[in-house]
């Protein structure tokens, strides 16, 4: 459930950014820009970091929350998720390319743990709430939606 919190969460700070900030509303470069760098930070970077929390301090509870018996590569996967999520928080720092890299990174990241949560569904009947129903549709659409905002991104920044 914690990635449609960060979903939100995202998208009301950047509600709150363009309410209070008549230049960033100004124009829909502005706009897309404000919910992608919002997206990217909370969403890729704060949850990358919780997540890695998450897999690297409190491994017992976090592979009992996916269905998962815990392993050594809990921590390896706690790496790979705080990769993304120092990238995602980078993105406050860097922009243009670094942005789409960080979508690309995430993307791979998400729609890979989205393949293996479908195959342990499937394998073994593993329906656990982390691993199956809204949060793999989340999974599935999150990093979707980002791309998308990059590509209008990059396209609004090309006609400025």
């Amino acid at each position: 459930m914690f990635i449609l919190v960060f979903f939100l969460l995202s998208l009301i700070v950047a509600g709150i950014a363009l309410a209070v900030s008549k230049r960033l509303r100004g124009s829909r470069l502005g706009i897309v820009s404000t919910i992608l760098l919002s997206l990217l930070v909370i969403q890729v970077g704060l949850m990358g970091l919780l997540t890695a929390y998450a897999h690297v301090f409190r491994p017992i509870q976090t592979s009992a929350s996916i269905g998962w018996q815990t392993s050594p590569y809990e921590y390896e996967v706690g790496m790979a998720d705080l990769t993304v999520g120092v990238l995602g928080v980078l993105c406050l720092f860097f922009r243009d390319n670094f942005w789409l890299a960080t979508a690309v990174a995430n993307a791979v990241w998400m729609w890979g743990d989205a393949i293996g949560h479908v195959r342990q569904m499937v394998d073994y009947n593993n329906h656990a709430a982390n691993n199956a129903g809204l949060f793999l549709y989340a999974e599935f659409l999150t990093p979707l939606i980002i791309l998308l905002l990059v590509a209008k991104h990059r396209q609004l920044s090309a006609r400025a």
